[in-house]
């Protein structure tokens, strides 16, 4: 956005300097030489025109240049284009470090399900995951919310890490809706609500069975991104 908007900037100075170009080339007295009111005109109408055309072409450069987005938001494109092999591979870094934190706090769920702790509203696993309060300040990898909002977006297809991840595949210009890792990132919408709302009716058994409903499916996307598909893997601990 920061780029954008200096990028806007730019194309405004550039064309109040084209203005002030064409103010001054017909300010400009007319030179006493044996030159004809008319070849004069003439030549000052064709320094004009130079003038502006160059300005208006350098204008033109800069809203052609392509911006850089700062996540993918649904939208249907790859929020990628103009961005290096390297700055692609650091963005990507970064939202996989997000996600094995995520996945992290969906094991302690697991470890509190385990043990029939289904205390939905004062439980730290269930708070840690649910909470839907946005933190005072981002976490040390970047976490403004808790895990499930972190995970899967504030609002569906709004942008949560597993899309934003998924969205690192799909190359320069492309949608990323046909990607395997998108399709199972949006699949993971629907599987983390159906626990909360288990445990909130006081069944224990249910609430293990959606747990590893959303288990697999986390499991699946995962893989699918290059991370380690075990959660019991070291990363997640």
């Amino acid at each position: 956005m920061i780029s954008s908007a200096f990028s806007r900037l730019l194309v405004v100075a550039t064309l109040l300097l084209a203005v002030l170009d064409l103010c001054a080339a017909w300010s400009q007295p007319r030179q006493s030489t044996t030159t004809s009111p008319q070849t004069a005109q003439q030549s000052r109408r064709a320094f004009v025109a130079s003038t502006t055309t160059s300005s208006m072409a350098a204008a033109a450069a800069l809203l052609l240049q392509p911006t850089i987005s700062n996540a993918f938001d649904g939208s249907g494109s790859s929020s990628y284009a103009g961005r290096t092999p390297l700055e692609k591979a650091a963005k990507a870094k970064g939202y996989k470090e997000r996600i094995a934190k995520d996945v992290r706090d969906f094991n302690r769920l697991g470890a509190a399900i385990a043990a029939e702790d289904l205390n939905v509203a004062e439980s730290e696993a269930w708070i840690g995951f649910f909470i839907t309060f946005q933190r005072r300040e981002p976490d040390a990898v970047g976490r403004t919310y808790a895990a499930l909002l972190d995970l899967i977006g504030v609002e569906k297809n709004s942008g949560g890490a597993a899309l934003l991840l998924a969205g690192t595949f799909a190359k320069q210009g492309k949608p990323p809706q046909s990607l395997k890792q998108y399709k199972l990132a949006v699949d993971l919408f629907d599987k983390f609500d159906p626990i909360k709302a288990a445990a909130k009716s006081g069944d224990a058994g249910k609430t293990k069975k959606e747990y590893v409903k959303a288990a697999t499916a986390l499991s699946a996307f995962l893989e699918s991104v290059e991370m380690p598909a075990d959660l019991s893997d070291p990363l997640y601990k």
